[in-house]
């Protein structure tokens, strides 16, 4: 009588969960980037509900801020963009891709926040693009505001995006006026108009563009138009908890003749910046007590930039460099604190020289409606509580 060959059996995809408990999976898989988890999607029946389970997408962003995995998006004049990662001073590019609507492939990124992007279209600046690049996922919206008088669309002096953690939504801030604003949620894919603003005297000042930390939305105003912080400016905020604009008192680091840009480092508000004419800049820091500290000083700016208003601040790496772009030449620039140099940042693949830098965003799984199509209408709820289509 023979024998039987025994032939061990080779585990299948369906048995991963009985390999590995849930909890070894699930803190291995919400470390990987989104690329390799929408790949992994395919694997099997129980991967695909782990990854497209809310909370796990919910966490996996939470887990990419800690990481500091950012990328670099760079908008082309085609209208593809370009995500890129820094990588021993050279800026690899590793995806390219063109907005799902055709009308806003020449969009102009306004601001990022918590993996998502805000965009505009060029030509009808009441029309606005939500978009998770990471997933492609986004949502077109509509500013439903015009002026009473004429009928006409008032165009926004600001624009900017928070995510309210307490509601778990996403709320696009739309300053319309000085006399009012627009507050969009995702989740309700509604509008709502604040007519209450608490500096109608600054009525013919303009305004710069909106950062988002924190369910906190900053901006700041001047008497003219003037794109820099300095004594004469006004910041103010929009509180996600509170639903109230507040006014934050410039600092007393701010000198009569220096000039400094408003923008997110590090998950603080940051302000950097000096005297015009100095080949130096200071970066300071809010934190969390409402303190601000100074984080470092940026000397022997390059020879190509001509002060402190050329360049702009963008992300400090994870080793503690600064990553800075040229305004007037595009160009980036990668700052080391301990050798108080710069190096410019060559990019790999035969690419052209780097296009201008719309944002920084960082790589999410998440977005808090996906399950909702973007053509679906919008609700406009009016001040008296009336909603209309």
């Amino acid at each position: 009588m023979s024998k039987k060959r025994l032939v061990k059996r080779q585990p299948d995809f369906e048995d991963d969960m009985s390999i590995f408990s849930c909890d070894i999976l699930y803190s291995i898989i919400i470390r990987l980037p989104v690329k390799s988890l929408l790949r992994f999607q395919s694997v099997s029946k129980p991967w695909r509900a782990m990854i497209s389970d809310s909370e796990f997408k919910k966490s996996h962003r939470d887990h990419s801020k800690a990481l500091e995995r950012e990328k670099i998006l760079l908008g082309r004049k085609t209208g593809e963009f370009d995500f890129g990662e820094l990588e021993n001073s050279e800026l690899v590019i590793i995806e390219k891709q063109w907005i799902p609507r055709k009308k806003f492939h020449r969009a102009q990124v306004l601001c990022s926040c918590e993996g998502l992007s805000l965009l505009m279209n060029p030509h009808a600046y009441l029309y606005f693009f939500l978009w998770n690049p990471s997933t492609r996922e986004y949502r077109t919206l509509r500013c439903p505001y015009r002026e009473s008088a004429t009928n006409h669309p008032v165009v926004p002096l600001a624009c900017g995006l928070c995510y309210d953690s307490g509601v778990d939504d996403y709320k696009v801030i739309i300053m319309m006026s000085y006399s009012f604003y627009g507050v969009y949620s995702l989740n309700n894919n509604s509008w709502t108009e604040k007519k209450v603003f608490p500096y109608p005297a600054k009525s013919y000042a303009t305004c710069s563009p909106l950062v988002s930390i924190e369910g906190r939305v900053f901006w700041f105003m001047h008497h003219r138009a003037y794109p820099y912080v300095d004594r004469t400016s006004t910041i103010i905020y929009f509180d996600i908890k509170s639903v109230e604009v507040k006014e934050l008192p410039i600092p007393d680091f701010v000198g009569e003749d220096e000039i400094f840009q408003l923008l997110t480092l590090r998950s603080c508000l940051c302000l950097y910046g000096g005297k015009k004419t100095d080949k130096e800049s200071n970066i300071w820091i809010m934190e969390q007590d409402g303190n601000w500290k100074w984080l470092m000083n940026v000397c022997n700016l390059p020879t190509i930039c001509q002060g402190v208003q050329d360049m702009k601040l963008l992300c400090c790496t994870k080793d503690g460099e600064v990553v800075f772009q040229g305004v007037s030449c595009h160009q980036l620039f990668i700052y080391n604190p301990k050798r108080q140099q710069f190096v410019t940042v060559g990019v790999r693949e035969h690419e052209s020289p780097s296009p201008p830098i719309a944002s920084i965003c960082f790589d999410s799984l998440y977005f808090s409606t996906s399950r909702v199509r973007s053509r679906r209408k919008q609700r406009f709820v009016t001040p008296n509580n009336q909603t209309t289509q």
